[in-house]
């Protein structure tokens, strides 16, 4: 496999949270070129000859694998010792196909390895400050999964799959893969592998053979079946090598990590907030071009500002949030992502923006649930004060991406469906936002998540309808935050006349 544009092409697969399957798809062929792309529930298998910094400029994708085999799913037997071999040569096969496959991926490690050499030192030679490298170091512990975590994606993940097993039990503490020296692989022939060679079997189950096996047993079972045929020693700790299995009634996929982080564990976020990956999507979806003025009126930590500053630098962007400690720590992201000339960061409350009518061409949001924070008032009612302030704010010909719980995401598409043309001129205009805005009560700002107490006076049910006469919906995508069910609204605001 040679460097730059002389790689030869090869089979890739990507794990998504559910619903992103579709945005990584469209971003495996837009920045990989990618060929035979093929969308599954949780994941997206491409063909690519992209080298492994191309690879690694996925961020749709929460880990990056090297395809072993996928296969139909296997028929499960009556007889568990029969199933028992069917499944070791099955997901096994030919000792031929793991060697040729493990020499591609030691050609990526050893690419791998050269970069973090150089992300390792500054433009002097020196290396990283002791902060920062035990900074990052806690970081990784934390975010190495081999799938999204079946937790909330507001915090930060710190356990394992609970489907997630290897071949020596699920007891100890799983080690980060050590990057492989040559003679602990193929030799100079490609003959056969090192007697010396270590590995562990990350291996996830669902289906009929989730109810005949555990994980645990389905990864002792083809770990011993890869030892005894090639053999490699099983290391549970310190393994140069880890393979992934997954089998369901869909499918069986075998594949090895190609790099030992997730994609989604990003090096420039210092506190996570929003699950990047999904912080990402709403940024994809937002339309930003060169030039765009971006606000974020609700910013929290910061994280999807920090995402689409990352991703279309050339944009110029804008943080609210009403809490200071969310600021505090939104600020101290933005320094660690060493984006301070791109994106401000202000104190003020989404109900009351200190920004010009259509001053801003790209709103982008992630509406509070209520899981992190108490929200002092039903969102419900504060979320056509919110809307208007929005939309007030807002661009003709511009976009609006919020993130909403399930709940208000029905009640918006009833708001929606209940449309009626606005009783004022054309645009939301400065004036007409002060008459209507909601009125502060004096409420502590810590527990309001950036939104102030509102008084909801008569006359006003077809306040939200109105709203809707200047959005186009384009769009809802269905996301999965861990336990938590989530929907992205996509809108362009229109000129009513």
């Amino acid at each position: 496999m040679a460097g730059g544009g002389g790689w030869s092409a090869s089979r890739y697969f990507c794990t998504a949270s559910r619903g992103l399957e579709p945005l990584l798809r469209e971003e495996v062929n837009l920045k990989l070129s990618a060929t035979q792309v093929e969308q599954l529930s949780g994941k997206v298998f491409f063909t690519a000859d992209a080298d492994l910094k191309k690879l690694r400029s996925l961020k749709c994708a929460e880990r990056l694998f090297l395809l072993v085999k996928k296969l139909p799913p296997i028929q499960i037997a009556r007889h568990k010792g029969k199933v028992i071999h069917i499944l070791q040569t099955y997901v096994i096969g030919e000792s031929s196909d793991w060697l040729n496959i493990v020499a591609k991926w030691k050609s990526l490690q050893d690419l791998n390895k050269e970069e973090e050499c150089t992300s390792n030192t500054t433009g002097t030679g020196l290396k990283r400050p002791a902060q920062q490298e035990s900074g990052e170091t806690r970081k990784r512990s934390k975010l190495e999964l081999d799938e999204p975590p079946m937790t909330d994606f507001y915090e930060s993940p710190t356990g394992q799959h609970d489907a997630q097993s290897v071949i020596q039990g699920s007891q100890q503490s799983k080690s980060p893969i050590q990057t492989p020296s040559s003679d602990e692989l193929l030799n100079s022939e490609g003959q056969g592998a090192a007697s010396s060679m270590n590995f562990r079997v990350s291996c996830r189950c669902s289906g009929k053979v989730a109810k005949m096996f555990t994980s645990q047993e389905l990864g002792r079972v083809i770990g011993v079946a890869l030892s005894r045929q090639l053999g490699w020693k099983a290391e549970l700790r310190n393994p140069v090598l880890e393979v992934y299995v997954h089998l369901s009634d869909i499918h069986c996929v075998v594949g090895i990590p190609i790099v030992r982080l997730p994609l989604a564990s990003r090096d420039y976020i210092k506190s996570a907030g929003l699950r990047s990956t999904v912080a990402w999507a709403m940024a994809y979806l937002a339309d930003i071009k060169a030039g765009s003025l971006v606000l974020d009126p609700m910013c929290g930590l910061g994280t999807i500002l920090l995402e689409a500053a990352k991703e279309w630098p050339n944009a110029y962007y804008h943080g609210v949030d009403n809490t200071a400690s969310q600021l505090q720590m939104a600020s101290a992201n933005v320094c660690f992502a060493k984006l301070t000339s791109n994106i401000d960061l202000m104190r003020a409350s989404v109900t009351e923006l200190p920004l010009l009518t259509e001053s801003m061409n790209v709103v982008i949001c992630d509406i509070p649930f209520g899981k992190k924070f108490k929200i002092s008032q039903d969102m419900k009612t504060i979320m056509p004060y919110i809307l208007k302030e929005m939309v007030r704010v807002l661009s003709i010909g511009g976009t609006l991406v919020l993130l909403l719980s399930q709940e208000l995401s029905l009640q918006m598409q009833q708001w929606q469906k209940l449309q009626s043309p606005p009783n004022n001129k054309g645009n939301l205009t400065a004036q007409q936002n002060t008459d209507t805005s909601p009125k502060e009560l004096g409420s502590d700002p810590e527990e309001n998540i950036g939104v102030q107490h509102v008084s909801v006076e008569k006359g006003q049910s077809d306040a939200e309808t109105q709203i809707f006469a200047f959005l186009v919906p384009k769009g809802i995508f269905q996301v999965s935050l861990g336990v938590t069910e989530a929907s992205i609204h996509k809108y362009k605001k229109i000129q009513i006349s």
